[in-house]
Formats: C-alpha cells, sequence, structure tokens
C-alpha cells in the first residue's frame, strides 16, 4: 500500500546521489554462518574421508620406502661379503683326491674287506698335513662330515692314504680308514672337508667300468686310467 507520508521530494537530494532504501541488508557478512550448511544441506563422505584417505597413501608411501631401502641395505650386505670372500687368501696345505675307485671287482683286495671301493687321498705340498678332524663326504648338501678322520692322522708330503669305502659298520668300527658308506659306480661328486667345513677339494667322479680308476695326472688333471695303483704313484700305461 502506497504511504503518502513517507513520500519525499526528489529534489532534496542532490544530483547523483543514490537513494536510500528502506529494510536495507546489512553490508556485514557472517562468514561462518556462510560456511555452516543448513538442515538442508547433505555432507560430502569424500569430504569426511579425504584426510584419512590422504593419511594412508602417505603411510604406504613411507613403507614402501623403507622396504626398498632394506632391500638396498641387503644387496649391498651381500655384495660386501662377497667381495670379502675373493679378497680373502685361500687355504694353502691342503690334501688332494689322487685315485677313485667306485667299481673293484677284484683288481685291488683288501687283506680283510675283499673287493671294496677305495679313494685315495695325496699331499701334495712340502710339509706336513694334519687331517685331525677332516671330512670326507658325498653329500656335502647334508653331511660334510659323512666320515670324519681320525685324531693324529698326519700325511707326510708326497704320502697317500686310502680310504676303503663299505657300508658295513663292523668294518668301520674296526678299521679307521673305513668310511662306512659306498660309492656309486654310476658317477657323483666326493668332497674332502676341512674341520672349518670349508671345501679343501672336491671331484666330479664320472661313471666307471670294472676294475678301472679315475686318477690325477701330473697336471691335475684326471683321466680313466686300467692301472689302479691304490697307496702308490698313478699309472696310466
Amino acid at each position: 500500500m502506497y504511504n503518502a507520508g513517507m513520500e519525499k521530494n526528489l529534489n532534496d537530494y542532490p544530483s547523483g546521489e543514490a537513494l536510500p532504501l528502506e529494510n536495507e541488508p546489512s553490508e556485514e557478512i557472517d562468514l561462518l554462518a556462510a560456511d555452516e550448511p543448513s538442515a538442508g544441506d547433505e555432507v560430502s563422505l569424500g569430504d569426511e574421508l579425504s584426510f584419512d584417505d590422504t593419511f594412508q597413501k602417505e603411510h604406504i608411501g613411507l613403507s614402501r620406502r623403507r622396504a626398498l631401502i632394506l632391500v638396498a641395505a641387503l644387496v649391498l650386505l651381500v655384495a660386501v661379503i662377497t667381495v670379502i670372500a675373493l679378497l680373502l687368501p685361500k687355504p694353502t696345505g691342503l690334501p688332494k683326491f689322487s685315485e677313485v675307485m667306485t667299481s673293484n671287482h677284484g683288481a685291488y683286495l683288501h687283506p680283510e674287506y675283499g673287493s671294496v671301493d677305495w679313494v685315495e687321498i695325496v699331499n701334495p705340498t712340502d710339509a706336513d698335513i694334519d687331517l685331525s678332524g677332516y671330512g670326507f663326504t658325498n653329500d656335502l648338501k647334508h653331511h660334510h662330515f659323512r666320515y670324519r678322520f681320525p685324531e693324529g692322522t698326519i700325511l707326510k708330503p708326497g704320502e697317500y692314504l686310502v680310504l676303503y669305502c663299505t657300508g658295513g659298520t663292523e668294518q668301520s668300527d674296526s678299521d679307521p680308514f673305513c668310511t662306512g658308506f659306498n660309492l656309486s659306480a654310476s658317477g657323483e661328486m666326493l668332497f674332502l672337508v676341512t674341520p672349518m667345513k670349508v671345501e679343501a677339494d672336491e671331484l666330479a667322479v664320472p661313471e666307471l667300468e670294472s676294475d678301472t680308476s679315475y686318477a690325477r695326472t701330473d697336471s691335475g688333471t684326471f683321466v680313466v686310467t686300467q692301472f689302479p695303483t691304490p697307496n702308490g704313484a698313478n699309472r696310466f700305461e
């Protein structure tokens, strides 16, 4: 409804001045009220979880970095150990395999055991070798000392020692150089091991025919020979 009493003369206001409006809203804005959602507004679940998601991602990233650092440290440790092992001086004065017979049908008869397989060890150095605590085995993975040399076993320079490979426990008890296990005529790996479980020598023995041996030559290689010589210098013809 028009109120005549509220009418004002337009001439009362200078030219260009804005006319005042009744019930003009306040220029002050309540920022906090503006940020607050109204009763009808919906709050996004993603907004509430955004902080947790960020924290989880940062935690996962940190765990991955730690894992990579650990792997790198282990690789470095293995590399250092390998380099040290290569730089360490190799043991000297070690016994060596000299000759092996894995299918003895009469080429060599032991006075007590008869036709048994045998392994010959030699001292190729210029000094005595104390074999006390050394091991001989054909199963290095599980038994470093399947046979252990008796205490006080001394091998003079150039001297040979024969081990008799029989599976009888009574025989192994009666002879300190009886191994207590047989060898395979079809071929196998043989190992000499120091008391500290360091390989002194290893030999890949091939399949051998009856009454032939696998013997070391002067150059250190092995060949098959039909002239077995246990406890003596090897012959090849």
